[in-house]
């Protein structure tokens, strides 16, 4: 559990022989920053209060009175749609005694609490309570529900905790250009299924997992059969994003079948800091939104959430799902896993990027780049 007192423990922490500018000399995180409790206290404040989580998509809220709720790390959060059909968000705790409002998702047009019955409008305005009369000079600042920043990412719904924090489509615009030009019906996509898994693994041991493919000929046979990797990858960096563009191989059936015709979209694998990898397949129209979402120092959950043109999915586009689900995942956690009890060997603390940008099917520079984002967060950037 995040205990604030504890950030005093490991100031200033030390990064070991981690450079931040050089991914060619650096050497890796040191491994306790990957299970060490103080650092998983100080993430809560440098990393995950600060950025921007995706949540859902526009397509959960079509009507006034839907809600959804979700989380930021450790903090409740609800997204709704007013009377006038703008949307809101706002942390999912009640003014007067902290209970949270609402569970899950549905539709009301009108908050109340199942703790006092406590009443809020959709705009997040105190509506009425018993007892309101004794509470006459707290209510007009006190009462109303404190409100979340929210921003639209093409469709895509994403919270900061932090009122001050810079907009999110700036500084992850050439993502979001990628992503529509990869996906040919991107603007009619709607949520079918989520999947949400528990990991033995610390939070940045997944996402470092995802950004290498040096591991995949061996470990991802069936994924390898479908793209083509070598020298064939595209790999591109801009603000708080990068993704690699990968081709689709002809008629492969390793993994899920793809029959002539169906490849609507090649491949584009990407990241937007803090924790979010949107995966386009080759295949149907559609997109998957992984999210790592830290639970504590060496757990997590990892989360997919399946996106097509349409709520039903036929038969080639639940074969996807199947892959990703049955095959994909389970291999790499099972990498995670491992690596993550590896970390608290005595016989490792640091290791050593493999970068040669000229062969992006088994170069490390954007690990490394993460890790930078994860140095210059807890630490701060260097500057000389």
């Amino acid at each position: 559990m995040y205990e604030p007192s504890s950030l005093k423990l490991r100031v200033p922490l030390d990064s070991g022989r981690f450079d931040p500018k050089r991914a060619e000399h650096s050497w890796t995180l040191p491994a306790e920053w990957y299970y060490d409790p103080d650092i998983f206290c100080l993430e809560h404040e440098a990393i995950y209060y600060k950025n921007w989580w995706y949540q859902c998509h526009i397509s959960d809220l079509p009507e006034p009175g839907d809600y959804y709720c979700g989380e930021v790390a450790d903090q409740g959060i609800f997204i709704i749609r007013g009377a006038d059909r703008e949307l809101h968000a706002f942390y999912n705790v009640c003014s007067h005694r902290a209970h949270p409002l609402l569970k899950g998702q549905g539709n009301t047009n009108l908050i109340v609490c199942p703790y006092h019955q406590w009443c809020y409008r959709p705009d997040g305005c105190f509506r009425g309570a018993r007892g309101r009369d004794a509470l006459k000079d707290w209510i007009p600042e006190n009462a109303n529900l404190k409100p979340v920043r929210l921003e639209d990412f093409g469709g895509f719904l994403f919270v900061n905790l932090d009122p001050d924090a810079a907009p999110l489509t700036p500084q992850a615009g050439k993502l979001l250009k990628d992503m529509r030009d990869y996906c040919p019906q991107f603007d009619e996509l709607v949520r079918i299924a989520r999947f949400d898994r528990p990991v033995a693994a610390n939070w940045k041991t997944v996402i470092d997992n995802n950004h290498e493919c040096y591991h995949c000929a061996v470990n991802h046979k069936s994924l390898m059969a479908v793209v083509d990797y070598e020298h064939q990858a595209e790999w591109t960096d801009d603000g708080i994003t990068f993704s690699h563009a990968v081709r689709g191989k002809t008629l492969n059936k390793a993994a899920y079948v793809l029959e002539a015709g169906e490849a609507e979209q090649e491949s584009l694998f990407g990241f937007l800091w803090p924790n979010l990898i949107p995966l386009f397949f080759p295949g149907p129209a559609s997109a998957i939104m992984f999210q790592v979402i830290p639970t504590g120092p060496q757990t997590c959950t990892v989360r997919h959430d399946f996106y097509f043109a349409h709520r039903e999915p036929d038969l080639q586009e639940q074969r996807l799902v199947d892959y990703i689900n049955g095959v994909l995942v389970p291999e790499d956690m099972a990498l995670c896993e491992n690596v993550q009890k590896g970390l608290r060997s005595r016989g490792y603390r640091q290791g050593k990027f493999v970068v040669d940008r000229n062969h992006c099917e088994f170069s490390e520079h954007h690990v490394h780049l993460f890790q930078r984002f994860v140095h210059d967060a807890l630490i701060g950037p260097v500057t000389d």
